[in-house]
């Protein structure tokens, strides 16, 4: 089989030749992207994983966790450059004011974080709430279909309603509005809901999707909310964009982090195709043979080498999580790490890697 038809035809229930492997970071469109003198751990793992791992061309749906605020209404005012450390201040100017953010992102290092949030208070989250919704201007055009060798996944991307609404303000007051102002959260998430759902027709008018990833879910999943918290502003909405996804011919991805033992079932309920990472204790509540249990084939699963695993630990606990991955057996799964690594890569990391890609090749036939 091809990684593109061994990976889609797992997530379609159907019988592949192998597990599919899913290393994050490792998705590479061809070999021009295995050069990197900088970092030649990363490139001794990423040449050993090239042939085993299906690339992942993004196409982005031109959304954002503001609100799904009209991009063009977002522009940047200044930017700080230190040695390291880039720090971008961008303004939205809204019916009731200007509102202004700063991402800070650092060398070498594969994220980025929100130095400060666009919203600080519910009047703020209401004036961008009041910008007007108009199409992005990449989306008033249709978009091009995108050809897919053998070892490509055309997928595209966007953020479950819930989380655009809790990216526009500090975690703390997004939490508490869940608790105190419940219908306003609501209202908003709905907004965001509406505005996607135009992005992905355009996203999928073409086509062309094999697959659509929603994140964001695990902001809220228990113990971070409560279970009616996350059943209120999660459930339905992602019911809603999977059903519209499902519509197009393309399947749906759910990525959440940490405890998914009692949600798990509500992503099946849903409609999800393909769900991923199953975390383990500590860092999760579900061994990944008890997940396969409880899905019972209804949905593939993504797990589960945790990124600590593999960037910190030895060997030995390398080879326990890949075996512990297997138990259970290997259909409706793919071999899959919670995260790529952030940083250069050193020899520890590179080992490790090398060890999971080894304990793949000897488990993962079908």
């Amino acid at each position: 089989m091809t990684l593109r038809e061994r990976f889609l035809s797992t997530l379609r229930r159907q019988q592949p030749d192998r597990v599919p492997l899913m290393l994050e970071s490792f998705h590479l469109p061809d070999r021009s992207a295995l050069e990197r003198p900088a970092d030649p751990c990363w490139e001794q793992v990423a040449r050993r994983a090239y042939d085993h791992v299906p690339a992942l061309r993004h196409l982005g749906s031109h959304h954002n966790r503001y609100l799904v605020t009209p991009p063009q209404r977002i522009r940047e005012v200044a930017r700080q450059e230190t040695a390291r450390q880039s720090f971008v201040t961008t303004a939205i100017d809204t019916p009731h004011g200007v509102l202004t953010a700063i991402v800070g992102t650092e060398q070498g290092i594969r994220t980025s974080w929100q130095v400060k949030y666009p919203c600080e208070s519910v009047a703020e989250v209401e004036a961008l709430a009041a910008v007007p919704w108009e199409l992005p201007p990449a989306v008033c055009q249709p978009r091009e279909p995108v050809e897919a060798d053998d070892r490509t996944i055309r997928r595209g991307q966007i953020s479950s309603p819930m989380v655009c609404v809790a990216g526009a303000m500090p975690y703390e007051l997004f939490l508490e509005l869940c608790l105190t102002a419940p219908e306003r959260v609501e209202a908003w998430t709905a907004q965001c809901l509406a505005r996607e759902l135009d992005l992905l027709a355009w996203l999928l008018a073409a086509g062309d999707i094999d697959l659509v990833w929603l994140g964001g879910c695990e902001w809220i999943t228990p113990p971070m909310a409560s279970p009616a918290i996350y059943e209120r502003f999660v459930q339905a909405p992602e019911a809603t964009l999977i059903e519209r996804i499902h519509a197009a011919g393309a399947l749906a991805h759910v990525h959440c982090h940490g405890r998914v033992r009692d949600t798990l079932p509500l992503v099946i309920a849903r409609g999800a195709d393909y769900f991923e990472p199953v975390e383990p204790p500590p860092d999760g509540d579900l061994p990944f043979a008890e997940a396969k249990s409880l899905a019972a084939g209804r949905l593939t699963l993504g797990g589960n080498v945790e990124a600590r695993i593999l960037e910190a630990g030895t060997l030995a606990e390398t080879t326990a999580a890949v075996e512990a991955a297997f138990e259970g057996g290997g259909a409706q799964m793919a071999l899959a790490t919670s995260a790529g690594p952030f940083g250069p890569t050193d020899a520890r990391t590179a080992a490790n890697y090398l060890r999971l890609l080894d304990l793949w090749e000897q488990l993962s036939p079908l």
